[in-house]
């Protein structure tokens, strides 16, 4: 298999928020700008999408825009720049922020709450991590559903030659504890796992399996000792081919405000990982 590079992006929050002195739809048009400077730079086969675009449902302060006025930030996004991204396939997971039944989610987006994907000798398994609750009538930030076991072990039987990644909008840890799970991700045929919804860039385990986070490109994690440039604005990539992959976090030149001065984040690559066969 000729190496193949996918990216994932996650957590990018459409909505009515300034971020680090930056606007939505101008947060927006850098994300669409930075994604095509990526594959110029270096192409890639896949564009994966793991949720949060918006804050279409959401619990506090005004509330989500979809309850409150059916308007879908996450549509918008897509009418505005969806054209614009590179020439390959994409497809979009719903987040915690996008409680859209089955049917309205793929009316809105042309995709489905769970897929899965074949890039050369891998299965990619996109499973829904907060399908609990669906189409509510009132605010919320969505209700966790683990790992499908079940379908997972389908979808590999049925794809019996192929190394499979598992993605997903959040992997709880501490909600993923069975021994059902601990024995699906024993299987040698499990490369890892990628998840969003944390908006870091880190990397934790689950039953001996790497769980790699997509970090965000919207409000940062700001546990790191309030500074939020260790995870600032970006998007993983992702190699892979028959020995192996490599993983990397990227953070395109961003100028911001911090702490009320300006400041200009420059492009960099952190978070390396590697897992060879």
């Amino acid at each position: 298999m000729d190496k193949k590079r996918v990216l994932l992006v996650s957590d990018t929050h459409h909505c009515h928020h300034e971020w680090y002195g930056v606007g939505s739809e101008e947060r927006m048009e850098r994300l669409a700008r930075h994604i095509a400077e990526e594959y110029e730079r270096d192409p890639f086969a896949l564009i994966l999408f793991l949720g949060d675009y918006s804050l279409d449902h959401w619990k506090w302060q005004i509330g989500g825009s979809w309850v409150a006025e059916k308007r879908s930030y996450t549509k918008e996004w897509l009418d505005r720049y969806a054209d614009r991204l590179p020439p390959v396939p994409y497809y979009l997971l719903a987040g915690n922020h996008e409680q859209y039944g089955e049917v309205l989610w793929e009316q809105l987006t042309g995709c489905k709450r769970e897929t899965e994907v074949v890039l050369g000798e891998y299965l990619f398994i996109l499973w829904d991590a907060y399908g609990g609750e669906l189409d509510p009538d009132y605010h919320h930030d969505g209700v966790y559903t683990p790992l499908d076991v079940e379908r997972i072990r389908q979808l590999m039987a049925e794809h019996a030659d192929k190394r499979v990644i598992l993605c997903s909008h959040h992997v709880a840890i501490d909600r993923e504890q069975s021994e059902q799970t601990a024995a699906l991700l024993a299987d040698p045929r499990i490369v890892c796992l990628f998840a969003g919804h944390t908006h870091r860039a880190d990397v934790r385990e689950l039953h001996g399996k790497k769980v790699i986070f997509t970090g965000n490109y919207s409000y940062c994690d700001t546990a790191v000792k309030g500074d939020p440039r260790p995870y600032m604005w970006g998007f993983r990539d992702l190699y892979l081919d028959d020995t192996g992959i490599l993983t990397r976090y990227i953070i395109p030149e961003n100028t911001v405000t911090l702490n009320g001065e300006e400041v200009t984040v420059p492009y960099h690559v952190m978070g390396g990982v590697e897992i060879k066969f």
